[in-house]
């Protein structure tokens, strides 16, 4: 049996060492080296594995993230590095530090937990997305924690916003870590925000609750948003469960900072909508329309039509079948009405009539029709005699004022009295104006 002391194997520390004493190697060289890496051109292919999925080990070796060691040579500020390798890059570095000291600002790029940047995606796979937004490390976003619809979003090339919801600090893996649901949660809230002062701008929002004797919530892009009961209709709800998990076009009202609430309108934009339906339906009032009762009094029944207009119907106006439960009170809101318009009066006054109108003829249109050249002579009727001259019916209802400066000096007025005819002549006929121009 051997006596010799079995020879200890050198630790893996120890040969590391060993070799490191026994290859000697020059700075220039490894500059050299770190340089050829740079120079050597990337078009992302070897990035991918056969399975063709992203291999991010290969993909961060390239990346300039805090693991790599800036460049020693550049003279910087404190807290400032420099990683590019160039000839340059003191040059460069030096312009920008100028620029940026002439304006009072710092050259170094902060970002802060809870901001939103825009970037450009890099990379994505099943687990993450890598985001460059101009700084000397990228934004990792965990795929698992974003909704399907932003994940359609992330194609290598596109802009996107990002909100930073970590430093290299908060994890493990030493990244910055970002989100891009907040992010454009948070740049659709910004757009929002920006057109309440006009309030000219619609959004599609989908009814999404109802807060019981309160109002509902309605989601824009995916940012919840409050909108009033009272804001719901251009006029009080008969069912206010109806419009849930409906699409409804919505106006941004107010913003409450304290509560973080964007308060919208639907009775903005039917509102807004009134013209172009006053305009539509005014160039046909023969068409039967259908509406929704929104309420009743003693004097008619007030309707709800074309989604943004309200009419009322006159007792006068309401059919036999309709009339008879006006009187017997079993008219109610919500209940399904015909009718025709009578009258668009102003947006905010529409006559509705269920009785069939007799066509009304213009006089001014047919009086204009039977004279057409002057001056015409014609008998007229006496209606009333002024200070200032004599009233006289000229034919189909017409009555045109016959001035005193039209009269003969010799002519005495007082001896004409209501109901006799004269003969006058008509020098003029204004349809537009209701107005006939006479002299004796």
């Amino acid at each position: 049996m051997s006596t010799d002391k079995k020879q200890k194997k050198p630790r893996i520390g120890e040969l590391t060492k060993k070799l490191v004493q026994d290859t000697p190697v020059k700075e220039a060289e490894v500059l050299e080296t770190e340089a050829k890496i740079d120079e050597t051109p990337n078009d992302g292919r070897e990035w991918y594995n056969e399975a063709g999925e992203f291999d991010w080990d290969s993909f961060e070796a390239t990346c300039p993230t805090r693991t790599r060691k800036p460049n020693p040579h550049i003279k910087t500020r404190k807290g400032e590095r420099v990683f590019s390798r160039e000839s340059y890059a003191q040059e460069l570095y030096d312009i920008m530090d100028d620029h940026y000291e002439s304006k009072g600002e710092s050259l170094r790029f902060k970002i802060s937990v809870g901001e939103t940047i825009e970037g450009t995606v890099i990379g994505v796979d099943t687990a993450w997305c890598s985001i460059d937004i101009g700084y000397r490390e990228s934004v990792y976003v965990d795929m698992s924690k974003e909704s399907e619809i932003s994940k359609t979003k992330l194609v290598p090339g596109s802009l996107i916003s990002v909100q930073i919801t970590g430093d290299q600090k908060s994890n493990q893996r030493g990244f910055i870590l970002g989100s891009v649901e907040a992010g454009i949660k948070a740049a659709t809230t910004r757009e929002i925000l920006s057109t309440i002062e006009e309030g000219t701008t619609a959004y599609v929002g989908t009814v999404v609750s109802m807060i019981q004797n309160g109002g509902y919530i309605v989601s824009i892009q995916g940012i919840e948003c409050f909108m009033p009961g009272s804001l719901a209709g251009i006029n009080k709800l008969v069912d206010f469960e109806s419009i849930i998990d409906t699409d409804l076009y919505v106006v941004p009202m107010s913003y409450s900072p304290e509560k973080g609430t964007i308060v919208v309108s639907h009775r903005k934009y039917l509102q807004a909508m009134i013209p172009t339906r006053i305009e539509e339906i005014s160039n046909d009032l023969s068409v039967v329309r259908t509406g929704n009762v929104t309420g009743s009094a003693k004097y008619g029944v007030f309707v709800e039509f074309d989604g943004c207009l309200t009419g009322m119907i006159h007792i006068n106006d309401l059919d036999v079948e309709t009339l008879k439960k006006h009187k017997s009170r079993e008219i109610n809101p919500g209940d399904s009405i015909d009718f025709k318009v009578k009258e668009v009066i102003s947006n905010t006054k529409i006559t509705l009539t269920q009785v069939e109108q007799q066509a009304i003829v213009d006089p001014w249109k047919l009086i204009a029709e039977k004279y057409t050249s002057f001056p015409v002579e014609v008998s007229g009727v006496v209606k009333s005699t002024k200070d200032y001259g004599v009233f006289l019916d000229v034919g189909e209802g017409v009555v045109g004022l016959l001035h005193v400066s039209e009269l003969p000096d010799d002519f005495d007025k007082e001896t004409i009295k209501k109901n006799d005819t004269i003969t006058v002549q008509i020098t003029r006929i204004e349809v537009e104006t209701r107005k006939v121009f006479l002299k004796l």
